[in-house]
């Protein structure tokens, strides 16, 4: 039997990166998207240059990758950015680029491959910004819209396509280079286990999501902030 085929958005490094080799050491092969820094290389993956903000240049990048996979069991909506702003300082073409990757992207990238999943699922990376809110109000909208289409796309899709979503809370990634270290303490002391998350621990959660394990789940939310946000 073929491999089973993931397409992951932002995966030549962090979250994106740690989904695909765990989706790789599940036996999966993987179809990399990434915009700006190419990953490393790795057994079973392929990149494929992209910007999830551009619907042409994804529907082009999608289709090359289908037609060397042949086949897409799963989508992970993983390419995301911060604006690094509170609403007051935000100019309106930061604004339009958070948007434009965090929304429009997981839009632009769902509708790109409805015509070419025929059964599996889509797991969208959402944030605890979006459910509680934080000090970026433009990036915690744009995961709330995240949440929200999960739900209309897990009913829209159902039966043959599941549709989850995972909720990082504060993870130990680049990102948190533009954080001075006050500030990563007082991240951790803000959850329950006193640490950050690990991208493994995100990309264990999307592959569950993926996996026959949850196939009996859709339309719901995983939460992997360490206590963060209790819902």
């Amino acid at each position: 039997m073929d491999k089973k085929v993931v397409f992951i958005t932002g995966a030549s490094k962090g979250i994106g990166l740690a989904t695909a080799r765990k989706f790789i050491s599940q036996g999966w092969q993987v179809a990399g998207f990434y915009k700006d820094d190419l990953g490393p290389e790795i057994e079973g993956m392929k990149y494929y240059e992209t910007d999830v903000s551009n619907w042409q240049m994804v529907k082009e990048s999608f289709d090359k990758a289908f037609t060397d996979f042949k086949r897409i069991d799963c989508l992970v909506n993983n390419a995301g950015i911060f604006g690094y702003a509170k609403f007051p300082d935000y100019s309106e073409e930061v604004m339009d680029r958070v948007i434009d990757t965090n929304e429009k992207g997981v839009y632009f990238c769902t509708k790109t491959v409805m015509d070419k999943m025929k059964a599996g699922s889509i797991v969208n990376i959402g944030s605890t910004a979006g459910q509680i809110g934080s000090t970026d109000p433009v990036y915690a909208g744009t995961k709330a819209a995240v949440l929200g289409f999960t739900k209309a796309m897990a009913k829209a899709l159902a039966p043959n396509i599941r549709v989850n979503a995972v909720s990082p809370g504060a993870t130990n990634t680049d990102i948190m280079k533009n954080y001075n270290q006050q500030r990563v303490e007082q991240l951790k002391e803000m959850t329950l286990l006193k640490k950050l998350a690990e991208p493994e621990d995100i990309a264990n959660a999307v592959y569950f999501l993926a996996s026959d394990e949850a196939r009996h789940i859709t339309g719901a939310c995983l939460d992997v902030n360490g206590g963060y946000v209790l819902r």
